[in-house]
Order: structure tokens, then sequence, then C-alpha cells
């Protein structure tokens, strides 16, 4: 094989392997300014100042321990974890922009592992930007999927149960397979610190709802209800029934003459009774 061959085979290896390779790795250092590129991701490109536990944080997968690191090592472990439910075969280089002065860098090297507790204060995001952790109320360990929707965003939490969010403040829902939606402002949810907890609930069996008119709160006769493609009415007495739930949501849409259509999204865990109010059309 000629020699031009070879070198073509050694480029395209190159080129498809995770991480880019620099020619002369350097070390990472705590208090060094380092820039992650990830191809085809302006999202996930950032650049960052190494904190003093050695870490820096980073979109989708949070903290990571790259002190005492070389570039092309720091890109591989994050070229790993980005792999590891997120991106299919990333393709991540990791270059240092500015060295730290040598009397700021701690003497010990850290561990590569990524770290799953919240950055420090003194880790460089932007003003607004906060990192929040989705707990389990009982085992203490992060969800991952849970969507948040915040201000005029949407956000989802990594494998970790972390989330990077712009907003500083404002009104929360948190939706999650097997888990209470929980709502409310953010500052209350955050209110023990940078976690906020999920309590895991089941699906109803069965629930059954009463349809009541909102000004006189009695309950409103042969209303009907429309379900999944499916027609049903409520009782003289306004109760009607869902059974064999196999969703966590669901949604009805409630008419009766001389009252505003209703549609509603119905979360199928918790309770298993609930009130319907209608709104009397105005003449």
């Amino acid at each position: 094989m000629s020699k031009i061959k070879w070198l073509l085979l050694i480029v395209v290896g190159l080129l498809g392997s995770t991480a880019f390779v620099n020619a002369s790795p350097a070390t990472i250092g705590v208090g060094d300014n380092i820039s992650v590129w990830v191809k085809g991701e302006p999202e996930l490109s950032v650049e960052r100042q190494v904190g003093n536990d050695g870490s820096v944080l980073l979109p989708l997968i949070g903290s990571v321990g790259v002190n005492g690191l070389k570039t092309v090592d720091a890109a591989r472990l994050i070229s790993g974890m980005l792999e590891d439910g997120f991106l299919r075969d990333p393709l991540v280089q990791v270059t240092i922009k500015s060295k730290a002065a040598a009397a700021h860098k701690a003497p010990t090297k850290v561990s590569a592992r990524p770290i799953t507790k919240p950055a420090p204060a003194s880790e460089p995001m932007p003003s607004r930007q906060q990192l929040v952790e989705i707990v389990d109320e009982t085992s203490r360990i992060g969800i991952g999927g849970v969507a948040m929707m915040l201000g005029n965003r949407v956000y989802q939490s990594n494998r970790l149960g972390q989330i990077i969010i712009d907003e500083a403040d404002g009104e929360t829902v948190l939706m999650a397979d097997g888990y209470q939606t929980l709502t409310g402002n953010l500052g209350q949810l955050l209110r023990t610190g940078r976690r906020i907890y999920l309590k895991r609930v089941q699906t109803a069996e069965s629930i059954t709802f009463t349809v009541i008119d909102a000004a006189t709160q009695r309950p409103i006769s042969n209303v009907e209800v429309s379900l999944e493609g499916m027609k049903i009415k409520a009782n003289r007495q306004g109760i009607f029934k869902i059974s064999q739930i196999s969703k966590e949501f669901g949604e009805i849409t409630l008419t009766r003459r001389g009252y505003q259509t209703l549609r509603r999204v119905v979360d199928y865990k918790g309770s298993d009774t609930r009130t319907i109010e209608m709104v009397k059309q105005e003449r």
C-alpha cells in the first residue's frame, strides 16, 4: 500500500474517534479557563473556569472533575458522559484558553469522575443561570427526564436529575412519569437549597368525578363527557367514572346546554375522587 493511502487511513481513523487529540495535550489545572467544543451542538459548546474543587459545570451533564487531566482525556470523559443517554457518538474537543496563576492552583489532583453534587458558588456561570436538582423525596436520588416549565421555556433534567436554568424566579410546573405534578413559585420550591423534591405516586385504578355549577356549587345532571374518542354521560347527581386507566394523563371535554364547553387535561395520579366546575353561558 502506498504512503498516501496509509496517511489517508490514519486521518480517517483520527476523525472517526470520539474525541479530538491535541498534538501536545496540556494538563488542566484549578483556575484555568478552558473551552469545550461539541461538534454540531452550539448550546453545549461553552467556556468555563475550573473551580476550586477541580470541576466545571457543563450543560446537560452537570459538574465534571477535570483538574489534573490532559485536554484529550477531559474530552474523552465529557464525550462519554454526553453519549450516556444524550448524544450519539459526540465529537468533543477541549482546549485551554488561559492558564491560572501558579499561586491559585490546588496542590492535589482531583478524581476525573463526574461530581454529582451542585457546583460551588465560585463556579463561574452567566449571572442569571443556576443549577437545580430534581430529587426523589424518599430515595434522595436524582430523577432524570423531568420536564420543568418555567417562564416561556421548557427544561428537562439529565440522568442525574440536574437542570441548568436561565430564570432566577417565577411560576414553575414540574412533571415526571410516576411522580406527583408539582407547581409553585421557584423561590419557594427551592427553600431547602438547590434541590426540589418530588413524591412518587401510583396511577389510580379508577377516578370518580362530580360536575358542579361554579356559582351555585350544585351538581349538574346529564353532562356529556368526551374521552379518548368515547362519549359517556354524568348521571343526575353529576357523577361519572373513568376506569381501566392505563396512562398518567388524559384529556376530557365536558358539554352541557347552557354551560360553556370545558376542556381539561386530567392527571390520573393521586386522588380517586375529583370535582369539576362548569360555568354558565352569559345570555
